[in-house]
């Protein structure tokens, strides 16, 4: 998606789940490791990386025409223009998904240490309710098929 996309920060952005972190491993990597100890976090994380990629994807057109001036409305360096507070909004909660997925991927690399589970939970409740007070709507999960007997 983002390979059209300038500048080179919000292509980045765009792409927080799979871009290459430290020794290489994306969030979705580490979310690997951090999901055999725990997988009920990690399912979580998931479903927000989602949800955020779901809504970035529909506006994708804007982020081609005007991704100077997304970005610098996000981080502030320009006034608001005319984007809107909800794709600012989501492009706010896949920064706090991206500064998570640095911290899981040094946990994934040299697990020595203590497991980022305080920063998990923090994360996932902070942006869980961001993304609910900008609408953007849950997975729905269906009922798996029902066996043929």
């Amino acid at each position: 998606m983002p390979d059209d996309v300038e500048p080179a920060e919000l292509a980045r952005l765009l792409d927080f789940g799979e871009c290459p972190r430290v020794h290489d491993w994306s969030l979705r990597a580490a979310l690997v490791r951090y999901a055999q100890p725990q997988p009920e976090r990690a399912a979580q994380i998931l479903e927000l990386v989602r949800r955020i990629g779901a809504a970035l994807r529909a506006d994708h057109r804007l982020f081609e025409r005007d991704g100077p001036k997304v970005w610098g409305q996000l981080t502030a360096s320009q006034p608001p223009n005319g984007v809107s507070p909800e794709v600012i909004g989501v492009l706010e909660a896949a920064a706090e998904m991206d500064r998570l997925g640095d911290r899981l991927a040094t946990w994934a690399v040299d697990r020595a240490g203590e497991r980022p589970d305080h920063d998990v939970d923090e994360v996932i409740a902070d942006v869980r309710g961001r993304l609910d007070g900008l609408g953007i709507p849950r997975e729905e999960r269906g009922r798996p098929p029902r066996s043929r007997g």
